[in-house]
């Protein structure tokens, strides 16, 4: 049975600062992002990092603790699927997460390829496209060095009011929203990777419970929470449901 998609959220407008990250409505924008992650040094990194964001709907943190050895096979394939551990995710609960859009794969190995020449954590057998499996996919540049993210521990209550803790990377966080926000997209912020492609798909007619597994929500209301209606098909559905009926004719 169809699950039913969110309008109520019509009724309110996000707000930066309000929890609800701006989504990305058209491509055009998504490519003002890409354009912004591109410029320095850090340019192949950074457009892999939205990519990980917008393409596989992962959180900034998840991004952050990603290891060559997750989502590369130890031929140097980069993969199409992998496993997140449970380790990395805020609930505690692996999932699989897909690297399938053409432009994230190239981003990838760009990424890759950088590493590969300025030698940083290399493979000691040229295995796994020649990076070190446990070293990190994404890492911060100290003027010419590159070297590991910084991680600090946040708590939080769950669902059932469980304090759990998690890793967060707080300089991620902050270039990700900083990278959006040059895109002119002032309401966004690192979560605007995980609306965006949960709207996408929505709008395409793609079933919730493939959103839900994508997002890897434990329930679906989770997932419409993150569902942004779109009021162009919700204008076409009143206009065209009573087409053909006329006003009774009051002569």
């Amino acid at each position: 049975m169809a699950r039913t998609r969110p309008v109520n959220r019509l009724e309110s407008v996000t707000v930066p600062g309000s929890g609800q990250a701006e989504i990305v409505e058209q491509p055009k924008q998504l490519a003002h992002i890409l354009w912004a992650a591109s410029r320095g040094d850090t340019g192949k990194r950074n457009v892999a990092l939205i990519w990980m964001l917008f393409g596989s709907g992962l959180r900034i943190n998840e991004v952050a603790q990603l290891k060559i050895g997750d989502i590369y096979h130890s031929t140097g394939e980069l993969k199409q699927a992998f496993r997140l551990p449970g380790t990395y995710t805020k609930t505690g609960k692996p999932r699989t997460v897909y690297l399938l859009v053409p432009q994230q794969r190239a981003s990838l190995e760009d990424l890759r390829a950088q590493r590969i020449e300025d030698r940083v954590m290399l493979s000691e057998d040229g295995t796994f496209g020649g990076l070190a499996p446990d070293s990190p996919v994404f890492l911060s540049l100290k003027g010419k060095q590159w070297r590991k993210l910084s991680f600090n521990f946040k708590k939080y209550p769950d669902a059932d009011g469980n304090i759990k803790t998690t890793l967060v990377c707080g300089s991620f966080e902050n270039l990700a929203r900083d990278i959006i926000k040059q895109a002119g997209i002032h309401g966004g912020s690192s979560h605007s990777g995980r609306r965006s492609l949960a709207s996408w798909m929505d709008r395409k007619g793609f079933d919730l419970q493939l959103i839900q597994d994508i997002l890897g929500h434990s329930t679906a209301d989770m997932t419409l929470i993150y569902i942004d209606p779109w009021e162009k098909r919700i204008k076409e559905v009143f206009k065209n449901s009573c087409l053909g009926l006329k006003l009774p004719d009051f002569h």
